[in-house]
């Protein structure tokens, strides 16, 4: 028994080599998308500075919206509150993220009541949620 396994071992070896070296490549080649967290909490945007670190949902109104493609990154801001530089909260779409939205985020979110998922991070002094995805924001008020 022993040496049919030792002599079937020339054919299994090569094998397994095959599908440890697949395996490595094909986890460098596919990236799963991350998941959206769950939000632990909803907020409103004015308290999204107290619990940077959670996931949450931070709903308010989007006073001022700008596409800036100077910055790199070709930046989408959803600014809340009071518009940038004195925003409570912002969320940041990144421009390779674009492409998703049929109209762009600036135009159909501004002005508008919208909530907005995601894990809250401080950046230069304000909460923000990067938003990779439309679902994660939601209209409040489908107002039009």
């Amino acid at each position: 028994m022993m040496d049919s396994i030792r002599g079937n071992l020339k054919y299994i070896f090569p094998v397994l080599i095959i599908i440890v070296v697949t395996g490595l490549v094909l986890s460098r080649v596919y990236q799963p998308k991350k998941a959206i967290p769950v939000p632990e909490i909803q907020i409103s945007a004015a308290e999204a500075v107290n619990h940077v670190g959670t996931p949450a949902k931070v709903c308010g109104t989007v006073v001022s919206a700008d596409f800036i493609r100077e910055i790199d990154g070709n930046l989408t801001f959803l600014n809340f509150g009071q518009p940038h530089p004195n925003q409570l909260f912002t969320a940041v779409i990144w421009g390779e993220e674009r492409s998703k939205w049929k109209t762009p985020p600036e135009q159909k979110y501004k002005n508008r009541q919208i909530c907005v998922t995601g894990s809250i991070e401080m950046h230069e002094g304000t909460p923000q949620i990067v938003v990779g995805r439309p679902e994660q924001i939601v209209l409040e008020r489908k107002d039009d």
